[in-house]
């Protein structure tokens, strides 16, 4: 499938756009999973809107997709793109909400990966998938520099791998209880995780801070409940943090005050 612009060189974002609706896909009955972690490997090596094109022009388009640059040609812009992150968290107390968002050329593309942006995540899970498919996951932290992953692998044990400029590496292999209750990384919704990223500091009104780490867990004995991911954000002598479930529904906040 020609469409305008599909010589132009796609963004991280625009691989996991493609990499969501792969897996859409695939939940639908529409991909194998074969045909799944072929064309999601082939997302993330993709350099144009071309090659992307090529991986989903067979497949039909998920509503959360549908005015995305990768299904609509007229926003795919040459020389510059906005994207748009936008959330709301209301707990108690706790009520507003934040806007992220980046407005700006498009910068130097570079091995680094910081897991706790929006753009850094979607990366870390779109490498993931292509990586090791749908395989579970028990436990994982991202750093602004790097991602710790703790895998299940054959013979109750698991392996603790690392995440760093754009590879993984194995660092340790240990033994698992087999009662740890493992998840899937492909359950979350990037796009509603990205925003809340992005407003993180101003929801936990620690304003001039940033995201130390990010936790996707489950919590200790807490098998009959889903996973979340935790956002931690501090400026060095304040700090707060909030627990988000996998579609980005706000579970509960901690707020710098405390209220």
């Amino acid at each position: 499938m020609v469409s305008q612009h599909s010589g132009l060189r796609v963004r991280d974002s625009d691989r996991v756009d493609a990499c969501s609706l792969l897996d859409s896909a695939r939940a639908a009955g529409e991909l194998s999973e074969s045909e799944h972690t072929q064309r999601t490997a082939a997302a993330m090596r993709a350099r144009t809107f071309g090659d992307l094109d090529a991986l989903i022009s067979d497949l039909q388009i998920p509503r959360n997709l549908v005015d995305a640059p990768l299904i609509r040609p007229e926003r795919r812009l040459p020389r510059r793109r906005w994207i748009a992150a936008a959330g709301t968290v209301a707990v108690a107390a706790l009520l507003g909400s934040f806007f992220g968002w980046v407005s700006e050329p498009d910068p130097p593309r570079t091995a680094r990966t910081d897991g706790t942006t929006g753009q850094g995540f979607g990366s870390f899970l779109a490498a993931y998938r292509a990586e090791y498919g749908d395989s579970p996951v028990d436990d994982v932290t991202l750093y602004p520099d790097y991602v710790r992953v703790d895998r299940p692998i054959e013979g109750n044990r698991s392996e603790d791998l690392t995440y760093r400029d754009g590879r993984f590496g194995n660092s340790s292999t240990s033994s698992r209880s087999g009662s740890t209750e493992s998840f899937q990384l492909t359950d979350i919704d990037v796009r509603a995780i990205a925003a809340i990223l992005a407003g993180a500091p101003q929801t936990l009104r620690v304003p001039g801070g940033a995201i130390s780490h990010v936790s996707i867990h489950r919590s200790p004995g807490a098998t009959d409940q889903s996973p979340v991911v935790t956002v931690y954000v501090t400026d060095g002598t304040q700090q707060g943090h909030m627990d988000i479930a996998f579609s980005g529904e706000p579970r509960e906040v901690f707020p710098e005050d405390g209220k």
